[in-house]
């Protein structure tokens, strides 16, 4: 006979009373036969010895990411473990009297550690609670489980019921329904769900304001549609908290709130006695070991005219599965069928559930508390940013770097997708905040003005709305400019004056400040590239203007930037602050001269603004006049003109993954100049910082910070924008540039 034994310091497989395996669940250490093969694991290596010998030895690697990013750890967020003498004499009793409400029934079978561990916290989280605790033994096999009940029974803690054979998990809990529940309204509890103070007053008080819900279910780490953090998921990996403070966040951030469902789960499963008495007890004939019988009961109770509920402001951890652990697929296949069966909807009833997933809000509200838990009573500041990259993240990694450094939490609010945002930590990365991502704009902003109250942060640092349809981008500008919030915005494009940031037309031409007039006309033109709703200039100015009325700080990286947005908004007091340097204290670049070519690098993400269709005509000229302009890319580039590039001669490093990354590249192709095409105006420009340090000579056009930024620099070649129309002219210039003398001004 087969027979698995846990402890809080090992876990034993006995066949016929031999342990043939046992693993240290406070170690690594795993043995096979005692001695005959054991396995030890710690951070560093991997080793297995047969009978003394090592056979098996591996290195670790420990900082490389895991694939699965479900659980941030390998500790079991909760071990049953057997409560000692003391702890059981320190509980109250918790029979049945006239004055019970409800009957928790808690059915046992075997499964020592988690039963008496279930039993401990159902006592213990009773306080001044109207329910009894019913213990039913379906005739276990564990004597030292039976005895162990037998004699905290004849404490007078429970009531305590031996069936005198095996009846199977379904008619013991209907025994006890039918004759050992006094005609009231039960909570089926499994030996392995672990309950904490304050869970029966708040389910019971569900019940008694609604006499319309059959059902009740509470949040868990492990019970399908009700798991938490991850939906239909074994959440038994540890979080940064317990799971008894996980239920006292969550009576707090779900006070009162529920959804309907088609279905129940019945580690932890209030029925009421009503509903019992019109439609029935549970099917024994159908579900006789325990799987199906509690979602049969829920949908019989949708055809009498009741509801099943899921609340969000209880939470119970559940093991899983203890008791039928050997044969637990096959009974659950068995069950499937049974509800098939009797239920032809069920499944299209479950899947439209799950597909929907209405407790989304009730996890979603769960990771906000823990958020707030983690915060306490620290400074925070919510950054609002897009997911679009380039320079904004760069700003955004430094600044929040800065405040972190200075004990400040920071929050990252990422919109994406048109109509989505998501919550992120910048600090706890390790941290899986699952259910606050691809959070919806569409209805109202009840979880966004949750989210602001229960953060209440020091300073909302709003940075772009970039990827919002208008009507969402508008409703966040309405949130803010009527909130108390108090929110600072920072300059990283001209959203607030175009629908297209860089303030380029249509079809990617320069045109300066063009007139309000003129860039309304441009919303009627095709827009190859974005596939955004647009709006009238005219709105978004009026929207703009109110949102920047209630602004606590407006900043603008460069002169240029500022001066661009008072063209539009010439009331507003714009702080010009530069982003910090991307690098510092760095040696110049060394130039290895190639006789008859010239080297020429681009840096960064380049797209069609960033002037890509320039860069690709540029190549091409000096292909079909065989010019000798060598171009590279340190970067990447958009996926339209990739292949038109490489094709043209371009060389394409792909994306490096931060500034010294950049500089080794840069340094290893060893460029005679850097060309910066941009054909819009930077508000900043950051690839410029990289080149400004390493002292490459560069081109840029005369326009933006791009210009502002390197007036002082004789060895950077500013050319007139009129040339952006002309690549064959910019190859010319190209050509006939001194380049020894502007590497000899760089470096002098």
């Amino acid at each position: 006979m087969l027979k698995r034994i846990q402890s809080s310091k090992f876990v034993k497989i006995k066949l016929l009373g031999l342990t043939i395996y046992k693993r240290d669940t406070d170690s690594e250490r795993q043995y096979i036969l005692k001695s005959l093969l054991t396995i030890k694991k710690n951070q560093t290596h991997k080793t297995i010895r047969l009978l003394g010998i090592k056979i098996y030895s591996k290195k670790i690697i420990t900082n490389k990411k895991k694939s699965d990013n479900l659980n941030q750890t390998d500790n079991l967020w909760f071990v049953p473990t057997i409560p000692s003498d003391d702890d059981w004499n320190r509980l109250s009793p918790c029979k049945y009297t006239h004055s019970t409400r409800c009957v928790v029934v808690l059915p046992v079978y075997k499964g020592l550690n988690e039963t008496l561990c279930s039993v401990f916290h159902a006592l213990k989280s009773r306080i001044s609670d109207s329910y009894s605790l019913l213990v039913i033994n379906d005739c276990g096999p564990d004597e030292e489980l039976n005895i162990k009940l037998q004699q905290l029974s004849e404490k007078g803690l429970f009531d305590y019921y031996c069936n005198k054979t095996n009846l199977g998990f379904v008619k013991t809990v209907n025994y006890a329904i039918t004759h050992l529940s006094h005609n009231l309204d039960v909570i089926l509890l499994n030996s392995d769900a672990f309950v904490f103070p304050g869970w029966f007053e708040k389910m019971i008080r569900y019940a008694d304001q609604d006499e319309s819900i059959a059902t009740i279910t509470p949040m868990s780490n492990n019970a399908t549609i009700c798991s938490y953090p991850f939906t239909n998921y074994d959440n038994n990996k540890e979080l940064e908290i317990t799971p008894a403070q996980l239920n006292n966040l969550a009576s707090e951030i779900n006070k009162n709130l529920y959804v309907e469902t088609p279905t129940g789960v019945g580690f932890c499963f209030y029925m009421r006695r009503t509903v019992i008495d019109k439609i029935g007890l549970l099917d024994d004939v159908h579900f006789k070991v325990g799987y199906g019988e509690e979602n049969d009961f829920c949908m019989r109770a949708i055809h009498a005219g009741f509801k099943n509920i899921i609340i969000g402001d209880v939470f119970v951890f559940h093991v899983g599965s203890v008791s039928f652990s050997a044969t637990k697929e096959e009974n659950m296949k068995r069950g499937a069928n049974a509800l098939k069966l009797k239920h032809p909807n069920y499944n299209y009833l479950v899947q439209n559930f799950i597909n929907v997933d209405p407790p989304f809000l009730l996890r979603a509200n769960l990771d906000l508390a823990r958020l707030k838990f983690l915060i306490k009573n620290q400074k925070c500041i919510v950054f609002i940013s897009h997911n679009w990259g380039g320079g904004i993240n760069t700003y955004l990694e430094q600044i929040i770097n800065k405040y972190t450094n200075e004990s400040i939490f920071c929050i990252v609010l990422t919109v994406h997708d048109r109509e989505l945002y998501s919550i992120s930590l910048e600090k706890f990365e390790q941290l899986d905040f699952n259910n606050l991502k691809n959070l919806s704009l569409r209805g109202n902003l009840d979880f966004l003005n949750l989210f602001f109250k229960t953060i209440d942060p020091d300073l909302v640092h709003i940075n772009s709305f970039a990827g919002l349809d208008w009507y969402y981008h508008l409703k966040l500008l309405t949130y803010f400019s009527s909130s108390n919030l108090k929110y600072k915005f920072v300059i990283h494009d001209y959203a607030c004056m175009s629908n297209d940031y860089t303030l380029l037309s249509p079809e990617y031409i320069y045109e300066k400040e063009p007139s309000l007039e003129k860039r309304n006309i441009w919303n009627n033109f095709k827009t190859p590239i974005s596939n955004l709703n647009m709006t009238d200039v005219f709105e978004r100015q009026a929207a703009y203007a109110d949102f920047f009325h209630n602004c606590s700080i407006i900043e603008a990286p460069s002169k240029r930037a500022r001066d661009i947005i008072l063209s539009d908004f010439p009331d507003l007091n714009i702080n010009v602050i530069p982003h910090d340097s991307l690098v510092k204290n760095i040696l110049p670049a060394r130039r290895s001269k190639e006789i008859g070519k010239i080297k020429i690098a681009t840096i960064g993400a380049i797209g069609l603004a960033k002037g890509s269709q320039l860069l690709s005509a540029l190549a091409l000229d000096s292909q079909t006049r065989d010019l000798n302009l060598t171009y590279f890319v340190v970067g990447y580039v958009n996926a339209a003109l990739k292949q038109d590039m490489k094709k043209n001669g371009i060389s394409i490093s792909g994306k490096f993954q931060n500034e010294n990354e950049c500089i080794n590249i840069l340094r290893e192709i060893s460029p005679d100049i850097v060309l910066l095409p941009s054909i819009c105006e930077e508000t900043f420009c950051y690839t410029l910082s990289i080149v400004l340090a390493l002292k490459i000579p560069t081109i840029v056009f005369d326009i933006g910070a791009q210009s502002e930024r390197t007036q002082e620099f004789d060895w950077v070649i500013r050319l007139n924008p009129s040339l952006m129309s002309n690549p064959r002219a910019i190859s010319d210039i190209i050509s006939r540039l001194n380049i020894d003398d502007l590497w000899e001004k760089a470096n002098s």
